[in-house]
């Protein structure tokens, strides 16, 4: 469930490394090129801000992401953080010929850890992630991009940071190499679509125990790690985050998990479908792969 900060709240949450955040760190130290497609930091008290774009495309797509800079111990939260945390929140404008056409569907988070400090759970991240951003205008149009974010960057206290950045983009300027390959990382280190050796096979809601049963196909060889689950505030799933409250692998090959959820119900009895997305991780030899998909209940 998505909540705003409480007094309980003097918290945090986290997420694991990405390739994105490593190769962040590798190419820092080479500076920036003749086009800097990037904001200016907003510093804050465990870390900082900005936003970084990469080339344009031929259709107008503009890949971007949030780019958050965190000090060791610090944290930031998921969609779904947990029942005290700050979700971050981006939405953006434009100005200058290109902001007419400007197109922003939102933004998508790779796939968090989950940490607990006494009784409470929470979910998010624990080294510098990227956020890519879904942004679309007119190709060869200058554009200055205006981005609000609110979000939470927590240790023992948590802040809640409220930034205003801005990006201008000439049509003209020379594209940095750098910056496009950094966003580039950043979109490939996002959870995947479900594939045929990856996916919920089945999702079912019991009105009578308040569960949700997955059944799910994972990849050969891999262990489940995590089930995270985020939707619209009047859902509640427990514990945080919907860490699985049972799972098992059936004579099938195929493995079962059941969630305790409180959920609005549809007249049929179930949760709306593609209401709930669920992001599953797993562990394959040496590397994590994760998919998102919405799900659709099934009597």
């Amino acid at each position: 469930m998505i909540e705003r900060l409480t007094p309980q709240s003097l918290t945090f949450s986290a997420r694991v490394a990405t390739l994105a955040t490593v190769f962040f760190f590798a190419i820092a130290a080479s500076g920036g090129m003749a086009f800097a497609a990037r904001s200016a930091w907003v510093e804050t008290v465990g870390g900082g801000i900005r936003l970084v774009t990469g080339a344009q495309q031929a259709d107008g797509t503009l890949p971007a992401m949030l780019e958050i800079r965190l000090e060791p111990g610090w944290r930031t939260y998921w969609t779904d953080p947990g029942s005290s945390g700050i979700p971050p929140e981006v939405t953006i404008t434009g100005k200058g010929p290109g902001a007419g056409s400007l197109v922003y569907s939102g933004l998508r988070l790779p796939a968090p850890k989950r940490f607990a400090e006494g009784d409470l759970e929470y979910t998010g991240y624990d080294r510098p992630a990227s956020f890519p951003l879904l942004l679309k205008s007119d190709a060869g149009k200058d554009l200055t991009l205006e981005a609000s974010v609110f979000l939470g960057i927590c240790k023992s206290i948590c802040i809640p940071v409220q930034a205003e950045l801005d990006l201008a983009l000439a049509a003209d300027a020379a594209d940095n190499p750098l910056d496009t390959a950094r966003v580039r990382a950043a979109f490939a280190a996002l959870p995947a679509a479900p594939s045929p050796d990856f996916d919920v096979v089945h999702a079912a809601f019991d009105a009578r125990t308040h569960e949700i049963a997955l059944t799910m196909r994972l990849p050969e060889g891999a262990t489940l790690l995590d089930v995270f689950l985020a939707a619209p505030s009047g859902y509640v799933f427990h514990p945080v985050g919907s860490r699985p409250m049972d799972s098992r692998r059936g004579a099938d090959g195929l493995t079962h998990v059941r969630i305790a959820a409180k959920l609005p119900l549809t007249s049929a009895g179930g949760p709306a479908d593609g209401a709930i997305r669920a992001t599953i991780s797993v562990r394959m030899g040496s590397e994590n792969r994760a998919i998102e998909t919405p799900l659709v209940f099934k009597p």
